[in-house]
């Protein structure tokens, strides 16, 4: 009987296991199929030599931003906007086919040399000094129109979830949101 118990706990601890990372792989696929699209696409534009780390943002669009050395060994951030796929009806026929199909419109390219703007620490330094801050969740740049940013994440002393944007060349301020935890 404690022999049936063992086996039925160890199947089961296995299928648990195996569904677990299944479910991992299924969900982490689409997001490494964007990563090397952007990296792609920036390849058609810039010569790089090495892909460091690939960072989504999320801001009016969505970005990967690409962390690289490019062939001069100059190191660099890609800021590669995403293309969405768009709906299109077609109503030359009697019945209305949705066909999916890409914009036309070209990914937007940034690049800039990591010593023109500030590190991620700098940036840590500007808003322990201009704010409030209990807990930082994360340092990260994004982009907010044609304007490479970097997004602080952190918790303020009233336990609010607050986000500050500052420039990435100069740090300085652009926009502040902060919501009730």
């Amino acid at each position: 009987m404690k022999a049936w118990i063992i086996s039925i706990s160890v199947i089961l601890l296995a299928t648990v296991i195996g569904l677990s990372y299944y479910l991992y792989e299924v969900t982490a696929d689409p997001i490494r199929d964007r990563q090397d699209e952007a990296i792609t696409l920036a390849g058609e534009t810039v010569d790089f030599s090495e892909v460091r780390e690939v960072n989504y943002y999320h801001g009016s669009k969505s970005y990967q931003i690409i962390d690289a050395v490019d062939d001069e060994g100059n190191d660099i951030y890609i800021w590669v906007e995403e293309i969405k796929e768009i709906e299109e009806i077609d109503e030359s026929e009697e019945t209305n086919e949705i066909e999916e199909s890409e914009e036309s419109e070209e990914a937007k390219i940034e690049v800039r040399l990591q010593s023109e703007g500030l590190t991620k620490q700098e940036v840590i330094e500007i808003v322990q000094d201009e704010l409030i801050i209990e807990r930082l969740k994360s340092v990260r740049l994004g982009m907010i129109g044609s304007t490479p940013v970097y997004e602080v994440n952190y918790i303020d002393d009233e336990d609010r979830h607050s986000f500050y944007y500052l420039t990435f060349a100069e740090g300085t301020y652009m926009r502040h949101y902060q919501f009730l935890s």
